[in-house]
């Protein structure tokens, strides 16, 4: 079957490449995994939130990384005060090699209805907030040197399901806008990788939602924000 699927990548800075090259083997093989599910069961169950989309996530990492940790302890900054809290990713990745690296990821889903005029504020509000934790994480890097010493890159990435009841004509140029609004989903973290998948016509025909019998699913899409490294042995001259 061949895919639909559109990426938009933009910035440049050290590991951005690199990072960038995983995430989309891990996203488009993720796609796979969803349609695989949808061909077999004829359902949508892994998009109905986070935890969902660990069941197509999480193995398209595992396959790539060198080792991997759901749920990574981690403490996170918020103004002056710490909170305890936990990372959905924390892989190693490259070890041994010049360009090892250790990978942070805070995973957001939602849904997004078709057709829109925007992203919805909801979720405009959730990506912030998950940017917000993701980036709270590096005093506690600087703090255990000893542990992080290799360069950290921290990345926020959330998943929004497209749908429509089934009594609406959604065009391609439909799906298209949606991604043309991720690009503006915020200001304080602005999106560098973009990745839209649209259902191909036989896998949108299959696929049933559980909890709503009269939607139909077209497509997801993974809007990602890669932070910059955080170096913590800085060579000085």
């Amino acid at each position: 079957m061949n895919r639909d699927i559109i990426i938009w990548r933009k910035g440049k800075f050290q590991y951005k490449q690199v990072v960038t090259k995983l995430l989309e083997e891990v996203i488009v093989d993720a796609i796979g995994r969803a349609e695989d599910y949808i061909q077999k069961t004829g359902w949508v169950t892994f998009n109905y939130g986070e935890l969902q989309m660990h069941s197509i996530i999480v193995p398209s990492i595992v396959e790539r990384v060198d080792s991997f940790i759901l749920e990574y302890p981690i403490i996170r900054k918020r103004g002056r005060k710490n909170h305890y809290g936990r990372s959905d990713y924390y892989c190693r990745c490259n070890m041994g090699q010049r360009n090892e690296y250790q990978l942070f990821i805070e995973l957001k889903s939602g849904r997004q209805g078709l057709p829109c005029k925007d992203i919805r504020k909801q979720n405009k509000e959730i990506w912030n907030t998950a940017c917000a934790q993701i980036k709270g994480i590096e005093a506690e890097i600087k703090r255990n040197k000893a542990f992080y010493a290799k360069p950290v890159i921290r990345v926020c990435m959330e998943t929004l399901a497209l749908y429509a009841d089934k009594s609406k004509i959604i065009t391609k140029e439909d799906i298209e806008k949606v991604f043309t609004y991720a690009q503006s989903m915020s200001e304080t973290y602005p999106p560098n990788l973009i990745i839209l998948w649209r259902c191909a016509d036989e896998i949108r025909k299959l696929a049933k939602d559980e909890w709503h019998d009269g939607r139909q699913m077209f497509g997801m899409i993974f809007v990602c924000h890669i932070m910059e490294q955080i170096n913590i042995h800085t060579k000085k001259y």
